[in-house]
């Protein structure tokens, strides 16, 4: 199966109303084992495979290191293979993609992206966080491949411990729309 068909095959089993489960690995073994069990898809998480390696979360990795793990967990299993790739590692939107494209051609079919400013303050701005997913979109599509984003909001990681999540859910679902509007081939999470 091409990446192209693999990145195909991984939208189709995002279908409302039956939410797809992914068990976050953070490495091959990992990958394989979660395949072999009967996983459609596997999905790494940026802190369990920076700390399998040594490194905090937030980018710590470095991004040459992370992307031969990515390779490594793609070339051990045959299913399609996600990554989480935190804020892109870059605030540029050009940047981003350009490293998004990285994480292409180590072979995955799908990228976890952050809005929060990793290891600074805040959220991007709604404008500055869709030109940056816009940029992976035109990327991604000149490069022939479907890839997926999942376009994260951490309204809630980001929060104040004392606030009321239910209080940040306007401003959650503000920050989506935005990006389903720009981008309408996102997917979008709440976090």
């Amino acid at each position: 199966m091409s990446q192209a068909d693999k990145a195909r095959a991984f939208k189709a089993l995002h279908v409302p109303e039956n939410p797809l489960v992914l068990y976050n690995i953070w490495d091959a073994g990992g990958a394989k084992a979660v395949a072999k069990a009967g996983a459609k898809a596997v999905a790494t998480g940026s802190w369990s495979v920076a700390a399998a390696h040594g490194f905090a979360d937030g980018e710590a990795i470095p991004l040459d290191f992370a992307l031969i793990i990515v390779e490594r967990i793609v070339q051990s299993v045959d299913v399609p293979v996600t990554v989480d790739f935190e804020g892109g590692y870059s605030e540029a939107p050009e940047q981003v993609a350009a490293n998004v494209l990285r994480v292409m051609k180590a072979g995955a079919v799908g990228i976890n992206f952050e809005d929060q400013i990793v290891n600074g303050e805040g959220l991007y701005s709604i404008a500055d966080q869709a030109a940056r997913i816009a940029a992976v979109r035109k990327a991604a599509d000149a490069a022939g491949v479907p890839l997926f984003i999942n376009a994260r909001t951490d309204v809630f990681l980001k929060a104040d411990a004392t606030a009321i999540h239910a209080d940040l859910m306007g401003e959650a679902l503000t920050r989506q729309k935005p990006m389903q509007k720009q981008v309408p081939t996102a997917s979008s999470r709440l976090v």
